[in-house]
């Protein structure tokens, strides 16, 4: 039997330097005060209706976000990349390296082999989670899985040791933040922790845009939990603009290579703000506060067994969800679930029939997550059935529940 390993990887594009002081026709970010970026915070849109997606769609991701169709990705003859850098020099601790394909692309990949169990279970968890929250209505990276073919691989990618030779993979693609980003800092990954954002919308006025942005988050805390992710530190999320940037709000200038927009005091560069979940990949597991390879991330035993609520016998909903210790009292563990947040998140669940659920599962290809031996093969269909089963039940605990209305 061929060695098959998995392996989760981004698109790298290099940003190139802005060339004059004017304001550019595009920015990677918008730079602003700490107070109106709390401003955007409590305005951003947290869901949007994604409107009505076949089974089929679901399975072959959005439309024209990657360079290949799930066919193309999939097939047996896979996607051709060569060897370029060992994941030791990227940075982190997990199994990673890059290779690049004939087109120039430079592709950034978390590996899992199929024969050792060792690598990144992330590649799974991650086109799972996006494929749910796209049709939820909630923003994450879109992601596709696919087969690779690389050429002159080492034995140990991450190492980069061991005799190099083609070594077929298959894998995840991941897209890119949809928007510039909203900061108040010269960090890049500033990200928005879970209390900040809830702290956000409390700040708003009492009326419409409240109880609606209250109604979201919970819905969205809900999500989170439902799928376990407890991975929540700030550089998870991500506030960024996604209208039209008015770069007239503002002066361009060059910082780390990057085209930024300095915004003036008092004006207002990003006419519709936006959050999104851009790490997605401890999911679908038992989330803790080490977000462990072997458990937090798409491992369906651990899934199964843990409850969508806490037992309480007062009327106050949470959420059972332990945070990593590095997102910490911000993360929100055991978040509070108001009534109009449950029963929002269920409208939009209670829209994904049994062929939904299934292509989800199907296009993070978790048969592929079946110990292999020279004896047997992966059973796709028993398995897919197996998640859609897990996944069924945690919508029967959200129906079941009741909580209090948000205050």
């Amino acid at each position: 039997m061929r060695q098959l390993v998995l392996v989760g990887f981004a698109l790298l594009a290099a940003s190139g330097p802005l060339r004059s002081t004017s304001a550019p026709a595009t920015v990677a970010a918008i730079r602003t005060s700490a107070q109106s970026r709390t401003t955007y915070l409590a305005h951003a849109r947290i869901w949007r209706d994604p409107g009505t997606l076949s089974p089929s769609e679901l399975l072959e991701g959005p439309a024209r976000t990657f360079p290949y169709t799930a066919e193309q990705a999939t097939s047996e003859a896979g996607i051709a990349c060569t060897y370029a850098k060992p994941g030791r020099e990227m940075g982190g601790n997990s199994a990673k390296f890059e290779c690049r394909t004939p087109e120039g692309r430079v592709l950034r990949l978390k590996y899992w082999d199929l024969e050792a169990r060792t690598g990144n279970r992330e590649a799974f968890a991650t086109v799972a989670a996006s494929r749910l929250m796209w049709a939820l209505g909630f923003d994450t990276l879109p992601a596709m899985s696919l087969t690779v073919r690389c050429d002159r691989c080492p034995e140990n990618p991450h190492a980069g040791t061991g005799a190099p030779r083609a070594r077929r993979y298959a894998g995840m693609l991941e897209g890119a933040v949809p928007g510039p980003a909203i900061l108040s800092g010269g960090n890049f990954a500033q990200g928005w922790s879970w209390l900040e954002l809830d702290k956000a919308i409390r700040s708003l006025p009492a009326g419409p845009e409240r109880a609606s942005q209250r109604t979201h988050f919970d819905a969205l805390a809900l999500l989170g939990v439902l799928m376990e992710h407890g991975d929540r530190k700030p550089e998870q999320q991500s506030l960024y603009c996604g209208g039209t940037v008015d770069t007239a709000a503002g002066d361009a200038r060059d910082m780390s290579g990057r085209p930024i927009l300095f915004e003036h005091p008092g004006a207002s560069a990003c006419p519709a703000p936006a959050v999104a979940i851009v790490d997605a990949g401890a999911t679908f597991g038992g989330a803790g506060h080490t977000s462990s390879e072997t458990t937090a991330k798409m491992n369906l035993p651990e899934w199964q067994k843990k409850p969508v609520f806490v037992k309480s016998t007062g009327g106050e909903c949470h959420g059972d969800l332990v945070v990593s210790l590095a997102a910490g009292h911000d993360g929100e563990g055991n978040p509070a679930i108001s009534e109009e947040g449950r029963v929002f998140l269920l409208e939009q669940l209670h829209r994904l029939t049994p062929d939904h659920v299934r292509a989800i599962f199907r296009a993070a290809r978790v048969d592929l997550l079946q110990p292999r031996n020279a004896h047997d093969s992966p059973d796709s269909d028993h398995a897919i059935e197996d998640w859609a089963s897990a996944f069924q039940d945690k919508v029967r605990q959200i129906d079941a529940q009741r909580c209090q209305p948000a205050r």
